[in-house]
């Protein structure tokens, strides 16, 4: 896909993919007036901070020690004894204050603190992220990787938070130390990446379905197929334990009408190759991939699983593309759909479903 993919429709894209559409309303931005992605992020970062400043950050109790005067919290005699704070009315105490300099908001709040030394923010936005970050109650700066990310635990009394965050792993994923300005950052554009944007489109695709296709397939999930080869000779057992598994990117299904659909999502910048400048073909590779689900999945115990169909889709940002294929000898039909990215999501919604059914 060479032209790039309304930030807007980027937007939301990732809410679907971060499985955090439900937010759409609480946070929703106008695509049209942001012309980069860092200043769409950080728009919205500071949208959703505002909202969280609003409604209260989450509190933790942290348990600390400090000297005291008598006896406050849970005494640490050893330690109070050791120093002799006795003989001067004090003590070593063990206290459990209630605070919101936690991890989950000091990971925002260093987030926001990034944003700032970013090159390319506009100074506009950037003054809107200064401002935010003033209205936080006293916050340490931490260090941010991944695994960061991984120690937070949200449970519905932080939903919100979920949005919050998915934004703030994206920036520290995207962004760099700029090497021509020491401290500060550069923004790299995550949609050139291939794999990370196929992985969006795919969560996209699979919380999507599970949102707005229930009537016609009420169970969607990945599911794992064994390929259908029963191993023999001298290193019996080597070989069985030799091969891969298969794993859908979306299974669809109804188990009262008793129907299948495996959906097999591809972002690629090009969906149909071509060689030597001749008529563009589908890429013969994904087409394999898909015969592969539908035919190991067979079952004969389970009739659906003789007419299960499967479907190649791509994002596109230009028209929509419907080839329709039946495969020789058998029940299954294999389609390959594109969905147009560069359009209102009303429509791509639309088109989705058509998919779908």
């Amino acid at each position: 896909m060479l032209p790039k993919i309304p930030i807007e429709n980027l937007y939301y894209l990732l809410c679907y993919a971060w499985d955090v559409n439900d937010q759409l309303n609480k946070v929703k931005v106008d695509g049209k007036n942001y012309h980069s992605l860092e200043n769409l992020l950080a728009t919205v970062l500071v949208m959703a901070c505002e909202r969280l400043l609003r409604i209260g950050l989450v509190q933790e109790y942290l348990f600390e020690e400090f000297e005291v005067n008598g006896i406050r919290g849970k005494l640490n005699l050893e330690e109070t004894l050791k120093r002799w704070l006795y003989v001067r009315g004090k003590t070593i105490c063990q206290i459990d204050e209630l605070t919101s300099d936690v991890l989950i908001n000091q990971v925002i709040f260093s987030t926001l603190k990034r944003l700032v030394k970013l090159v390319s923010l506009d100074e506009e936005i950037r003054q809107r992220v200064r401002k935010t970050m003033r209205k936080f109650p006293h916050m340490r700066e931490v260090d941010v990787v991944i695994n960061t990310f991984e120690r937070i635990k949200l449970n519905r009394n932080n939903r919100f938070y979920a949005l919050v965050l998915n934004v703030c792993k994206l920036i520290w994923q995207s962004t760099l130390p700029n090497k021509r300005h020491e401290g500060k950052y550069e923004f790299i554009d995550f949609t050139e990446d291939d794999f990370q944007m196929n992985v969006i489109f795919e969560r996209f695709l699979m919380n999507f379905c599970k949102q707005h296709c229930k009537t016609e397939y009420q169970e969607v999930h990945r599911e794992y197929i064994e390929f259908k080869l029963t191993p023999f000779g001298m290193m019996f057992k080597e070989s069985g334990d030799a091969l891969p598994m298969m794993e859908t990117d979306i299974t669809l299904y109804n188990s009262i009408a008793q129907k299948k659909h495996i959906l097999d999502a591809k972002f690629y910048r090009e969906a149909f190759v071509s060689k030597y400048g001749g008529r563009k073909k589908v890429r013969r590779e994904h087409l394999s991939q898909i015969l592969s689900y539908i035919l190991n999945q067979e079952n004969p115990q389970k009739a659906y699983t003789l007419n299960a169909n499967g479907t190649l889709v791509y994002p596109t940002v230009t028209e929509d593309i419907d080839f329709s294929y039946h495969y020789n000898g058998s029940s299954h039909d294999i389609y390959v759909r594109t969905v147009n990215l560069n359009q209102t999501w009303q429509k791509i919604e639309e088109r989705i479903k058509q998919i779908i059914k």
